[in-house]
């Protein structure tokens, strides 16, 4: 083994499967990754194995440790080596793993946000028409204008079947990053698993508030940048820096990890309204539709195994390969 190896520890899976390999890595001065299982494949269960942990990490008040985040199936935490060790710290995560335990049992609190959405909106489209006209003039994710008859197109669907799907389940915010307050998020129903290649070459603008598709993920775009994923429409603020709207008092996110997300389709006018309302005026006339709850894992895990789920999902899976072998890819 090279003398530098970043792994310095690791965990065997336990039986019965409950619990993947755990591969602890030193990620720099003061950081440490841990990874859950070596299959690079997005897994919900994954996911909410790490929000059990963090809700225990919380509850601890390590000391020394600064901050943590998730990914999809990896830890980061950030630790002040003068206050506590690595292998203090290796310590404290490995009992709050036994503590976890399996997860069909867990839960964890869960907002449900509902956001409002226009598909294939007017300022998404202009976003469109600036890449063909200035990057990539026959890009062949450009149809009729826009991005989202493509996605149908990839995963063997009408437009309208599409729109079904994006509307038809609750999407898991699995984990911010890439861009201030960016949501990665997957769709509960699997039944709703779109995908979709990235552009290429990537956009050098997306407007504010646009959701788009990349790989397995949608992901909305807060503030106005570069971009790569298929754009489908467009949704409200979800990121404010000067914090005027009272949605933004305690930090400029709306969102954080662990939301799920149900779309609702609305009208454009009634969408620049609410932007209106929410960035020139931070007025509280619009009321950001956020519950708090409880998502329990088990309620999850008998939804995917039920007989007609897994028929349904295996169909989709089907159309989605048969359409991908004429779908030209950027």
């Amino acid at each position: 083994m090279s003398k530098y190896n970043p792994v310095i520890d690791i965990l065997p899976p336990k039986e019965g499967g409950w619990q993947k390999k755990i591969i602890f890595r030193v990620a720099g001065d003061g950081w440490l990754q841990v990874e859950y299982g070596e299959e690079q494949v997005f897994d919900l269960l994954d996911t909410f194995r790490l929000f059990a942990i963090m809700d225990r990490l919380a509850k601890k008040q390590i000391p020394g440790l600064i901050e943590y985040g998730n990914g999809f199936r990896t830890m980061m935490y950030r630790y002040d080596p003068t206050k506590i060790s690595l292998r203090e710290l290796l310590k404290y995560i490995k009992e709050v793993e036994e503590e976890v335990g399996g997860i069909e049992e867990l839960s964890f609190p869960s907002r449900l946000v509902k956001l409002p959405i226009v598909f294939k909106d007017s300022v998404t489209r202009a976003a469109i028409e600036k890449y063909v006209r200035e990057i990539r003039p026959n890009a062949p994710n450009v149809v009729n204008g826009h991005n989202f008859d493509y996605t149908a197109m990839y995963n063997g669907l009408s437009p309208e079947e599409l729109k079904e799907k994006i509307l038809g389940t609750e999407w898991f915010l699995c984990h911010q990053l890439f861009w201030p307050g960016g949501t990665y998020q997957l769709p509960i129903d699997p039944r709703c698993a779109i995908e979709a290649p990235k552009y290429n070459p990537s956009r050098t603008y997306t407007p504010e508030g646009t959701v788009g598709v990349g790989g397995w993920c949608i992901y909305i775009y807060t503030t106005e940048s570069p971009g790569g994923y298929q754009l489908l429409g467009r949704t409200i603020p979800t990121y404010q820096l000067s914090q005027k709207h009272p949605a933004f008092k305690e930090k400029p996110f709306l969102l954080k990890a662990s939301d799920r997300i149900k779309y609702f389709e609305t009208t454009e006018d009634k969408l620049l309204e609410i932007y209106r309302l929410v960035h020139e005026e931070g007025s509280p006339k619009y009321q950001y539709d956020i519950t708090e709850g409880t998502f329990r894992v088990k309620d999850y895990i008998d939804f995917i195994n039920r007989e007609d789920v897994k028929r349904e999902v295996k169909e989709f899976e089907r159309r989605k390969m048969e359409a991908q072998k004429t779908v030209p890819i950027p």
